[in-house]
Formats: C-alpha cells, structure tokens, sequence
C-alpha cells in the first residue's frame, strides 16, 4: 500500500489541533472509498512556519498568512516551494481571507481549494471530506497517467512519450549518451541504460546495449 503524508501549516498553534482534528476524521472517511484504493494518508508533519516545512521538505525527498511580520515568506510562497519540489503535490488553503485566492491564482500556485477558517466545523468538516477525496482520485490519476508516460530531456525540453510508441532505446558511442526510437522519430538524452532498465519495467533487455518494447517486437534475431 503507497502512504501518502498530508502537512498542516499554519502560525496558531490552537489553528494546528483543530485542522489536525479535522484532517484525521477527513482521512478516516476516505478510508473504505474508492479512490483511497490501494492509498494511505497519514499526517506526517505539524508545522507553524514556512521554516518547518521547507526543512522537512529538503530533508525528505495550509493557511495563507504564516507569520505577522511582512518580511517573512507566507503560505502563498510556501505553496509555491512545495509545487517547485513536487509538481503532483495537492495544495489545500485553509484561510480567514478569502480574497487572497486571486493571489495564489496569479502566482500559479495550483491550490486545489480554498476553504474558509471562519466556518463552523462541521462546515469545514464536509469540505475538507470532499476535498481530500478530490487529492486522492487527482493523485490515482496522475499514476495512472504517469505509467503509461516515458519522460526525458533533450536540452532544455522535457520530452513525454507515450510507452506504446517507444520502439527502443540503445547506447551511443557517446559516454551515458542514450538514442531512443519511437513510431515518430527520434531523439537523444543522458543517461543510463542499465537504471532504465531497472525503472522501467515495460522494456525489455535484448543486449547489453539494447532495450526494446515487446509490445511493438515483431521478431528479433539475437545473432545480429
């Protein structure tokens, strides 16, 4: 079962417990769902600064206003080094200011909701249910999607492919230099043939220098 950790951010530590109590009944509820299958959420860090979280973040692989002082960074910036450190990561505002969201848009924070501190409980209960729910199918999706997706760069461009069209990828006399071949064309990256292989599990070893997709192998002969 994959564990998926959830932060709680905010400057009152009062604010911590409450959305504390909230997060862990959210998770209960998502338990027997569909789309927590085969997922585990589990509250991994408590924080009230920007600080905190930073550091958990560098060291391991939310409200909107973190501190009084105007110098210090906010949630909005904090929102903006998790999306840095991790593009999947699902971003929940739990804010007093409502207006604020216009911000987080413009600065393309990628917030999933924005759900307001003023509301009683069980308000906010319903909300962060619904919400987490949302993280949960986002998160099942993107898997899913990344699965079928072989990713690598050439230059400053990140190239996607879909695995079905991939038709091989060989060493080039050029050192941790790889040429892959797909149905549209061509390219090369760096990188090594022999952690490819160990990453992904849909190509298939033919020589020390070749991996190939089965899918798209018609017949190979091991003598050439």
């Amino acid at each position: 079962m994959e564990e998926y950790g959830i932060i709680i951010c905010d400057d009152e530590k009062d604010q911590v417990r409450r959305i504390h109590d909230l997060v862990k009944y959210a998770i209960w509820s998502l338990e027997d769902s569909a789309d927590s299958k085969g997922k585990k959420f589990k509250i991994t860090l408590e924080a009230n600064s920007y600080i905190e979280v930073a550091d958990y973040l560098e060291d391991n692989k939310v409200d909107i206003e973190l501190s009084k002082d105007k110098a210090d960074r906010d949630g909005i910036d904090l929102a903006e080094f998790i999306r840095q450190k991790d593009p999947n990561a699902q971003i929940i505002f739990i804010t007093a200011y409502e207006n604020l969201a216009a911000m987080t848009y413009r600065r393309r924070t990628g917030a999933l909701d924005f759900i307001t501190k003023n509301d009683n409980d069980e308000v906010i209960q319903k909300r962060l249910n619904e919400t987490l729910s949302l993280a949960a199918r986002r998160i099942r999706e993107s898997h899913a999607i990344k699965k079928m997706t072989f990713s690598y760069k050439m230059g400053r461009r990140i190239i996607n492919e879909n695995i079905n069209d991939i038709l091989y990828i060989i060493t080039t006399p050029k050192s941790h230099r790889l040429k892959i071949v797909t149905v549209n064309g061509m390219g090369e990256f760096t990188g090594d043939i022999k952690k490819l292989e160990v990453e992904n599990d849909f190509l298939e070893k033919i020589s020390q220098s070749c991996l190939a997709n089965p899918s798209n192998i018609v017949e190979i002969n091991l003598s050439t």
